[in-house]
């Protein structure tokens, strides 16, 4: 889930430099300048109950990953206006990746070999099982068709929830492609075509997939900028905590 989200998050950033480059510009100029002024504020901040405190290269160098990091944030947080077009690479990835992923094709096609069996409709007297040269399922009835069809989208529609757990989260409440759906899709491509082709019914899982995200860009815009804002107060408070600590320390030593 985690990886996931970084994933689109970072991912919007190469997109914002595309397609806003000045707007880029500006956004790292005001990231330098909030940077800058971290790294200062990081330096003396202690000074409101230490005084005496001296900052060394040790703290200077927390202070340079709390300034980097405000840099990072800024363009980042800026970046999160484009977290639907981003998205929308991701599935485009994942859906290339699953087009060429030749062990679930193998166990896809397997399952939907043996629905479709267990519907007691086909005659599989003369179709190879799974594994055997020209293996083939046989798709003689409308409701043969469907089923198999339904299988591929649904088990591609359980890949995505594994392999992109944050957006199948956002998209759906439970992943699968609609019966209806199918049955209408099967039934136009049968018309001008003999054979219902796999990455037919991917297609449609992955067409299913944006539509549901298009109602949800908002939010996800939303949830990833206040992930961002709770990231970057949680990793601030690793360099201003140790330098705090330290001058905590010394007013102690100083006793």
């Amino acid at each position: 889930m985690l990886l996931d989200l970084v994933s689109v998050l970072f991912g919007c950033i190469p997109i914002y430099m595309a397609k806003a480059p000045g707007a880029f510009r500006l956004t790292l100029l005001v990231g330098f300048v909030l940077a800058g002024l971290c790294w200062y504020f990081c330096s003396v901040y202690t000074r409101l109950w230490n005084k005496k405190f001296r900052i060394t290269a040790v703290h200077h160098a927390f202070c340079a990953f709390a300034s980097g990091c405000t840099l990072l944030f800024t363009v980042l947080f800026a970046s999160l206006y484009y977290t639907k077009d981003a998205a929308l690479l991701s599935i485009a990835a994942w859906q290339l990746q699953l087009n060429n992923d030749g062990a679930w094709s193998d166990q896809t096609f397997s399952k939907a070999y043996d629905t479709v069996k267990d519907l007691g409709l086909e005659d599989f007297s003369n179709a190879p099982p799974p594994g055997s040269p020209g293996a083939l399922i046989p798709t003689n009835h409308d409701e043969s068709r469907q089923t198999a069809a339904a299988t591929y989208a649904n088990e591609a529609c359980k890949h995505f929830d594994r392999k992109r757990p944050f957006l199948s989260k956002v998209v759906w409440s439970s992943p699968g492609v609609p019966s209806e759906v199918i049955f209408q899709d099967v039934k136009a491509w049968h018309e001008r075509n003999p054979h219902y082709p796999p990455d037919r019914a991917i297609e449609i899982a992955a067409t299913q997939i944006k539509e549901g995200l298009e109602p949800q860009a908002p939010r996800i815009v939303t949830m990833s900028r206040l992930a961002v804002a709770a990231l970057f107060l949680l990793v601030q408070a690793i360099p201003f905590g140790l330098i705090g600590w330290a001058a905590h320390r010394d007013i102690k030593a100083q006793l």
